[in-house]
């Protein structure tokens, strides 16, 4: 099991979504996090409704925008190839850890925190509840070993 894999993939990519939010990032923020250059598109589907778009081709990193009373936000997140989701690119910034400075990671660690600690109280919940179905797994199983012995003498 790949551990990181599996709690990106609880952190849900549409929180950094300009209309999903309250409170968005702005992309000169955003930029400032990054390790790796970016190229900024000019003509692209969108371009004249106030999206943007930039793009790193060697990491395969699409980074959307969109600008609203003048200051652009990030919207969304193109990374790798399907490492998220078997039917597009999307994810959250997590899996950009790697090229993300480490006030990026500080940033989007407090960003996510109420998710991470739900995501953290619902294992620990599923852990409880297992523990509880073992337990009366194990009693059963000892009912049924010793049925099977008066059975059997």
């Amino acid at each position: 099991m790949n551990l990181q894999k599996e709690f990106y993939k609880k952190l849900d990519s549409d929180k950094i979504k300009i209309n999903w939010n309250k409170n968005p990032i702005k992309m000169n923020l955003f930029l400032s996090f990054l390790k790796i250059d970016v190229q900024r598109c000019k003509d692209f589907l969108g371009s004249s409704t106030g999206w943007t778009k930039l793009i790193n081709n060697e990491y395969n990193l699409i980074i959307g925008g969109g600008i609203i009373k003048s200051i652009e936000y990030l919207d969304n997140l193109q990374f790798g190839a399907k490492l998220d989701n078997i039917y597009n690119n999307y994810v959250n910034p997590f899996y950009l850890f790697n090229v993300l400075s480490n006030d990026g990671k500080i940033f989007f660690v407090a960003y996510y925190k109420d998710e991470i600690y739900n995501i953290l109280k619902k294992s620990d919940q599923e852990v409880k509840d297992l523990r509880q179905q073992l337990k009366k797994t194990k009693k059963l199983n000892d009912q049924l070993h010793a049925e099977a012995t008066r059975l059997f003498s």
